[in-house]
Formats: structure tokens, C-alpha cells, sequence
């Protein structure tokens, strides 16, 4: 009985923590749909951590600091958009450029604000939603139906962003952009405007995952908090293909292997030791640089992705 709780448990944590990787992932999908390789991704992300905790906690209201985690995030890809468009600088290079940016202001301002530079803990944070009728299920109710809205919305996400790419004129001018922005630009498409719009979409819900950080996972703000979440979420659109069923998948792994390496001490304490346990915090990434190998063999992305654009 206790194994199978362990499992409910693991299970229940794997698409809690999946849940940033999702969003993160399907916002990079649609702007790599779009020609943009944003690396600034983790950037965006901290930058949505780091406004929405200064918005809770100045505030005193998780839903103010929600929307500042979206402007946060919005504004910080639309930056990347006008260095790679307006400007036309390298994809990569910018999106570096975006990380070092987000990182040295969101230290800066951290230090400044506060004593010792170490954020404060708020309050409170969004709970777990238990649906009601489903969330009564046995075991499905636990894993699935009793979590945080940004868990549902993540999930929600997924068939939404799906049908936006395949089944809607948007989505139809968006993946032209991305195999040839120049002939799409000669069928008439503003492909400027566009990009930005894919951009805006990636930074509400790049924004949303690095906020759920700091206003539902954890109750404070930490330079180290995104954890590389950003790089991991542009390898997962490339092992699911730029499909989103596909980026919920790769999500669901790296989240199920970062809840292993966490539990495995639980599980196993016969090999449990800080040695150990610090080797066992590199199985997500080892495990995703594993997959991304080895299901990332031979992928045909957009044609035009990461290749320098301006005003077609």
C-alpha cells in the first residue's frame, strides 16, 4: 500500500513539475513555427519570476503579481524580437545576449531591494484546484485532477496551441514564414508582424512559467530558480518534433526523471548520501541530452530557423 502511494505521489509531482516545461516549450514551439530559435528563453522565464514575485510581494496580491509576470515575460521577448528583426543580429547571439541581460538585472534589483540580497518569503501562494466530482476519483482524482490552475492551463494549452498551428489561417502563415519568410512575404503576409505575434504569444506564457515559480511552486525569488528551464525547453520542442503533443511528452519525461532524482533517496535510502543525491540531481539533464540524441536524429525543422531576418 505504501508502494502504491509512492507511485500516485511521484506521478502527481511529475506533471506538477512538468507544468513550467510545458508552457515554456509550447511558447518556443510556435515562434520556432515562425523562423525565431529564441535561446532567450530562459531569460524570458526568470524575468517572469522575477515580476511576478515583485508583484505579489509589493502588492499582497498573487493576481497582480500573475500579470506582472506576464508583462515580464511579454516585454523581454519582444526585446529579442527587435534585436533579431528590427536589428537583424544573430538569433543565438541575441538570445544570450537577452539571458546575461535578464540575469545581471534581476541580480541587480534583488540586491538592491533587499537586505543581503535574499528575497524575502511571501505569504501565500495559488493553491491546488481540486475539480470538483473528478478530483474525488480514485488515484486519476490525485494525479490529474488536484492540482494548481497553472497546471490545468498548461494542459489546456496543449490542443489550443495545436489547432492555432494546424487548423487556422494564423497558424497557416506562420509555418509558411518559417520554410521561406521571403516568399511568404511576396504572397503578402507581413511576416514582421507576425514574428511579433508569435513572439507576444511565447512571452504570456514563458512569463506564466517562470511566475509559477516563485507564486505557486516556491514563495520567494532566486537568481538560480528557472534552473536552466529555458535550455530544456528549446531541446524539448526539438525531441517532440514542434508538435505539441509531442512537447507534452518530452515535458512529462524531464519532469518524471527531476521528481526521480529528488525521490530516489526515498525509494532507495540504502544508497541514499549527499554524494549520491547531488549525482542524482544531473538525471534530468543527462536523461534529456540521452533523448534528444537519440529521438533528435534526422529532424527537419523549419527551414528558415535561426537564420537571420529583417523586414522581408
Amino acid at each position: 500500500m505504501i508502494e502504491w502511494a509512492i507511485l500516485v505521489g511521484v506521478a502527481a509531482a511529475t506533471l506538477r513539475v512538468a507544468a513550467p516545461l510545458i508552457l515554456a516549450s509550447l511558447g518556443e514551439t510556435v515562434v520556432e513555427k515562425a523562423g525565431l530559435l529564441n535561446l532567450g528563453l530562459q531569460g524570458a522565464m526568470l524575468v517572469g519570476a522575477f515580476s511576478g514575485f515583485m508583484g505579489a510581494f509589493f502588492t499582497g496580491s498573487l493576481w497582480l503579481g500573475l500579470v506582472c509576470c506576464v508583462i515580464g515575460g511579454t516585454i523581454t521577448t519582444l526585446l529579442y524580437g527587435v534585436l533579431v528583426i528590427n536589428l537583424n543580429l544573430d538569433q543565438v547571439v541575441s538570445g544570450l545576449a537577452i539571458n546575461l541581460l535578464a540575469g545581471g538585472l534581476t541580480l541587480y534589483f534583488t540586491r538592491a531591494l533587499f537586505t543581503g540580497g535574499v528575497a524575502p518569503y511571501l505569504q501565500e501562494l495559488f493553491g491546488p484546484m481540486q475539480i470538483p466530482l473528478l478530483g474525488s476519483i480514485p488515484i486519476l482524482g490525485e494525479i490529474i485532477f488536484s492540482h494548481t490552475g497553472f497546471v490545468y492551463f498548461g494542459l489546456i494549452c496543449v490542443p489550443l496551441i495545436s489547432i492555432l498551428l494546424t487548423k487556422t489561417t494564423f497558424g497557416l502563415r506562420l509555418r509558411s514564414i518559417g520554410e521561406d519568410p521571403v516568399i511568404a512575404s511576396y504572397l503578402g503576409i507581413d511576416v514582421v508582424k507576425m514574428r511579433y505575434v508569435a513572439l507576444f504569444i511565447e512571452g504570456i506564457l514563458a512569463g506564466i512559467a517562470g511566475g509559477l515559480l516563485t507564486i505557486s511552486m516556491f514563495n520567494t525569488f532566486d537568481t538560480r530558480i528557472v534552473a536552466a528551464r529555458g535550455f530544456v525547453a528549446v531541446s524539448i520542442v526539438i525531441l517532440g518534433r514542434w508538435n505539441p503533443l509531442g512537447v507534452l511528452a518530452g515535458s512529462l519525461l524531464f519532469g518524471f526523471t527531476e521528481v526521480l532524482s529528488l525521490r530516489i533517496g526515498i525509494l532507495f535510502p540504502e544508497i541514499s548520501s549527499a554524494s549520491t543525491n547531488q549525482l542524482f540531481a544531473l538525471l534530468p539533464y543527462l536523461v534529456a541530452l540521452i533523448a534528444l540524441i537519440v529521438g533528435g536524429r534526422r529532424v527537419r525543422g523549419p527551414a528558415s530557423l535561426g537564420k537571420r531576418v529583417g523586414r522581408e
